[in-house]
């Protein structure tokens, strides 16, 4: 790929020795890249997305999780050679005003030293000033090593089908439990699309990585499957799979640099939290708030006796009839 832009400074280069020192630490490389101190618990969630290709992170409201995507994607075109990667929102406008800000927010010398752009723009397509491109279906950010990091804008209620020509090596799916929500996107497309070559699929840094990262909810949700089979591979010791989760109490004690404040006091906004707090019932709160997968009591049944009902039916050999054309189907009738 052409790169319109002038050669680095010599003190803004990533030198051997820096890239060797920030492949083993991405937290360091977050501080010295970006000017990003995190919190203990957001450097523990860092490493987990580097060094574990699949990864769900399930953490609540107010933790700080979307940084910390930005900073693993970003980090990864950056480091890796001829990387490409994507982030999906269910609504594009989201990735727009939250994710893609941070190009914006974050303009340290040496990070934007690192950016690049295409030899040639799409149609549609515009150089913005944040050193990345914006079109009309999806902005992109080129990096000089030859990486990419694509922000698209995916028609998941069609599944997704206009990503189907898209191969990549690291995928990031953000508030996925709203996507299995409303479609079958994720499986029939997206998870398929991280096929892209890389130099050794089997390594935990260089190998393609797959981050979905959205609040828990509850075990009647239909992402709760998706979550589910990721806990099995982790039960059963699989170095490659994670399931991770933190809130807002994580916030610490510890100092920012940046403002002398404690991490808790700089991030932790009790008002707001108190009043999101109070607007959910027990269980919302425990899935929006501290990330936990819990039981439903909502509506006429709790799922415990809903469950209890399907396995009757199941060891009675009961068939579900909820319309008159399966009633048909069932009794072969014309």
């Amino acid at each position: 790929m052409n790169i319109l832009v002038p050669a680095i400074p010599a003190a803004l280069r990533i030198t051997q020795g820096m890239w060797e020192d920030f492949l083993c630490d991405p937290v360091l490389a977050a501080w010295v890249i970006f000017g990003v101190e995190l919190d203990a618990f957001q450097a523990a969630r860092l490493r987990y997305y580097w060094w574990c290709q699949n990864v769900i992170d399930s953490s609540g409201v107010s933790s700080g999780k979307t940084i910390v995507v930005w900073l693993f994607v970003n980090l990864r075109c950056i480091l890796l050679p001829d990387h490409e990667g994507a982030v999906y929102y269910p609504v594009f406008g989201t990735l727009k005003t939250t994710f893609w800000d941070y190009y914006n927010k974050i303009r340290t010398p040496i990070f934007r030293a690192q950016l690049g752009q295409a030899s040639k723009l799409q149609p549609g397509e515009e150089a913005d000033g944040d050193g990345t491109l914006h079109g009309p279906d999806c902005y992109k950010a080129y990096f000089r090593n030859g990486g990419k990091l694509l922000g698209p804008a995916p028609s998941f209620m069609k599944d997704a089908v206009t990503q189907a020509s898209v191969r990549l090596n690291t995928l990031v799916v953000e508030e996925w439990t709203h996507v299995d929500a409303s479609s079958d996107g994720i499986n029939k497309q997206l998870i398929d699309r991280t096929t892209r070559p890389c130099w050794n699929q089997h390594h935990p840094v260089w190998g393609n990585h797959i981050l979905y990262s959205a609040h828990a909810q509850t075990r009647m949700h239909p992402s709760f499957q998706r979550k589910e089979q990721h806990q099995r591979r982790v039960n059963a010791g699989d170095p490659t799979y994670a399931n991770i989760s933190y809130s807002y109490k994580d916030f610490s004690d510890l100092k920012c640099r940046r403002s002398g404040k404690t991490y808790k006091e700089e991030y932790r906004i009790e008002a707001t939290i108190r009043n999101k707090r109070n607007t959910c019932g027990k269980t919302e709160w425990a899935s929006q708030g501290f990330g936990v997968w819990g039981t439903s009591g909502v509506g006429w049944f709790t799922e415990a006796a809903i469950a209890q009902c399907q396995a009757n039916g199941k060891a009675r050999r009961v068939t579900p009839v909820i319309s008159r054309r399966q009633y048909e189907e069932v009794h072969g009738m014309n």
